[in-house]
């Protein structure tokens, strides 16, 4: 069966959702669903939402998500083929999901005719055995330690990936993205825009659009000079280049640019970028188990001292204090 094919046949959909996970991510996994449904002459997905232990799991934003069952229980849907399944994670997937769940996510991966990892869902993929010798991506905060972790695996920075039976997205908007390619796929671009247009969503983009750091949103049109200033630094936040050296890229002065910037963020250049590079070092900090020597290097750093200092003067607290209060 070819997921992506013309087709009438409905859609039978697992999904499965763990603890501490977004709720944007599960919405913009759902709701495509549901307008299809309501604007299809019948319905083209039947989904059935399960947790691990089919108890309720609570989001980042503190809202419950209700099972209808506990993974690898036998749903109530009645189509007999087609099956996906739809594995949605967030924070510490490592930690609700023990060996002994990865295992059972093995042995039942075979039973649906393709797996999908939304955000860190291509995490337990991947831990599973499922994404070897597979091209995959995950959010872009952790496409370096997901490389990293497994080399077995192609990981590329794409919005989403679609390898033989897996598909994997890099969060929310790619997640929206990914079902709106799905639907486009099987029942045509106007019935997808049909979709995207129930919910005012006109920027969908396709699945080989690197992930960026910052959205940019507005900017990229009203200013597209900054915003491809955005884009230079943050494919140098471990090496920064210097104002000049961007101005250059873009072919205009150092002056313009500063003015550009002043008039577009109401920050120069180099301020913007000190900025940039120290909201990526406070995820890092906050998400990871990262030393505070390895963030200050792959924040542009070249010493503890001087990361430390910096990373004080901008949130009022050492690195590790932050660490503490936000694990507290």
């Amino acid at each position: 069966m070819n997921l992506f094919s013309p087709s009438t046949a409905p859609l039978a959909v697992t999904v499965l959702i763990l603890p501490d996970c977004s709720m944007m991510s599960v919405a913009c996994t759902l709701d495509p669903m549901r307008a299809a449904n309501r604007l299809a002459p019948t319905p083209v997905f039947q989904w059935h939402i399960q947790t691990l232990d089919g108890h309720a799991v609570e989001m980042t934003c503190g809202l419950p998500i209700v099972a209808q069952s506990a993974f690898g229980e036998k749903t109530d849907t009645t189509i007999a083929d087609n099956r996906i399944l739809i594995i949605i994670a967030g924070f510490d997937s490592d930690q609700h999901a023990q060996k002994n769940t990865v295992a059972r996510l093995a042995r039942l991966a075979s039973n649906f005719d393709f797996v999908g990892g939304i955000e860190a869902g291509s995490w337990l993929m991947a831990r599973a055995g499922l994404l070897n010798g597979h091209k995959a991506t995950t959010h872009w905060e952790d496409l370096e330690d997901f490389a990293a972790a497994y080399p077995q695996i192609e990981v590329i920075p794409d919005r989403f990936v679609v390898d033989r039976r897996c598909f994997t997205t890099g969060g929310a908007s790619p997640t929206f993205d990914f079902m709106l390619h799905l639907i486009r796929k099987r029942h045509g671009a106007a019935f997808a825009m049909e979709v995207a247009s129930v919910f005012i969503y006109d920027q969908t983009y396709p699945s080989t659009q690197p992930q960026p750091l910052v959205s940019l949103g507005r900017l990229q049109v009203m200013e597209p000079r900054v915003a491809a200033a955005i884009r230079i630094m943050e494919d140098h936040l471990d090496e920064p280049v210097s104002p000049q050296e961007i101005a250059r890229l873009l072919q205009i002065s150092v002056r313009l640019l500063e003015v550009l910037f002043k008039s577009a963020l109401q920050f120069s250049p180099g301020r913007y970028y000190r900025h940039l590079r120290l909201q990526a070092a406070r995820r890092l900090i906050i998400d990871t188990r990262l030393s505070v020597l390895e963030i200050a290097l792959r924040t542009g750093f070249g010493s503890t001292s001087a990361f430390s200092r910096a990373f004080k003067k901008q949130f009022g607290h050492s690195p590790d204090n932050w660490r503490k209060l936000n694990a507290a």
